[in-house]
């Protein structure tokens, strides 16, 4: 029998709607759409530090607020730590800016597991109500197109319509304290979106879903993410989607820029078991791999900013738009095998003959795979 779905927001008509991977497409489009705002910009992000990318930010503010836009900011205190005095005087200058969490000493005596563990992951953008975004894009530097460099390969999705007024209220609930009870819905058919956002410490919602897509697969599941140490129930769940015959694939990154190097040691425990099951591993060569997103057989795309990590599905707010629609399973069909041609593939045989130095790290690792 089925479990029933539940989530916050109801299936909507998807409207227009852009899945994006290049990122100088996707910077000068997301930095046109808030320079175009004429009522509100309301911008959420993980990280948001100084550099090149926050200046482009912060010159598409302008524009917006002199064209009488209000400007409501959200950071996270963990991931926009280090935000320097004069970009913090800028943002509040021109609207209102609050950091969700700060990190403080206090947090070390009281308040630990609410103030410290629940950060807001998620990454959210919704200009006048009317287009939204959600992917992995951090407001940092190695974001940013650099000519001769190579950015952080990331995945956004654009949308216009009622899943933009989804995602502007997505943001509104956590600015305001909310935290609205799931309901029962039904499941999106052809052309439409479902917003899912997840909520700290509370019922996996939206991977309950993504579970139940995997489980109904019947050609694909193609999943992206920067950091895989998952839950034991994903897990067996593609093992056992693999042995259905369905083609199985992970795409992660390889050691290139990553910023967590021991996160990607901890999830190579994981491989030799994956590979045995006929699931296939690909590390991403030319940057630091950081999409999080997935491709169900030919119709049911998800793009967001969740990990397959326990911090996502614990102790993070992240959200997700997951879209049945060709046009977007076509498009992010086409960049995932743009990836795995510019990939390593493991073989189950070579990864039984890696080195000893990497087996031990890889057990080490692991030891703190629980806290990731």
């Amino acid at each position: 029998m089925r479990t029933p779905l539940k989530s916050v927001f109801p299936p909507v008509p998807l409207g227009t709607a852009e899945v994006l991977t290049d990122p100088a497409r996707t910077w000068q489009l997301l930095l046109a759409d808030i320079a175009s705002a004429r009522r509100e910009v309301l911008l959420e992000n993980y990280i948001l530090l100084e550099g090149a990318a926050s200046d482009a930010l912060l010159e598409a503010l302008v524009t917006a607020e002199a064209a009488g836009a209000r400007i409501l900011v959200h950071v996270d205190g963990a991931g926009s730590f280090l935000m320097s005095g004069r970009l913090r005087r800028r943002l509040e200058a021109l609207g209102e800016l609050r950091v969700y969490h700060p990190i403080q000493w206090s947090a070390l005596f009281r308040g630990l597991r609410e103030r410290l563990l629940r950060r807001t992951h998620r990454r959210i953008l919704t200009v006048d109500g009317k287009v939204g975004w959600t992917g992995g894009l951090a407001i940092e530097d190695p974001w940013w197109p650099v000519h001769g460099l190579e950015p952080v390969r990331e995945t956004m999705i654009r949308v216009a319509g009622a899943p933009a007024a989804q995602l502007r209220e997505a943001f509104l609930q956590l600015w305001e304290s909310r935290h609205p009870k799931p309901v029962h819905v039904r499941i999106p058919r052809d052309g439409e979106a479902l917003v899912a956002p997840h909520y700290a410490l509370r019922a996996r919602r939206p991977a309950r879903y993504l579970q139940r897509l995997i489980g109904e697969a019947r050609q694909r599941v193609w999943l992206g993410t920067a950091y895989f140490v998952p839950p034991r129930p994903i897990l067996r769940l593609l093992y056992r989607t693999a042995e259905r015959g369905v083609d199985v694939r992970l795409m992660l990154p390889g050691l290139a820029g990553h910023d967590h190097p021991i996160v990607r040691a901890a999830a190579h425990r994981y491989y030799g078991r994956l590979l045995a099951k006929g699931i296939r591993v690909y590390e991403y060569q030319p940057a630091f791999y950081h999409a999080k997103c997935g491709l169900i057989d030919d119709r049911d795309v998800m793009v967001g900013t969740w990990n397959l990590d326990r911090w996502s599905f614990l102790s993070n707010h992240e959200i997700a738009v997951f879209a049945r629609d060709a046009q977007c399973a076509m498009s992010l069909e086409a960049q995932f095998e743009n990836d795995f041609a510019r990939s390593t593939e493991f073989t189950h045989e070579a990864w039984q003959a890696r080195p000893l130095h990497d087996r031990v790290t890889e057990r080490f690792s692991g030891l703190f795979a629980r806290w990731m």
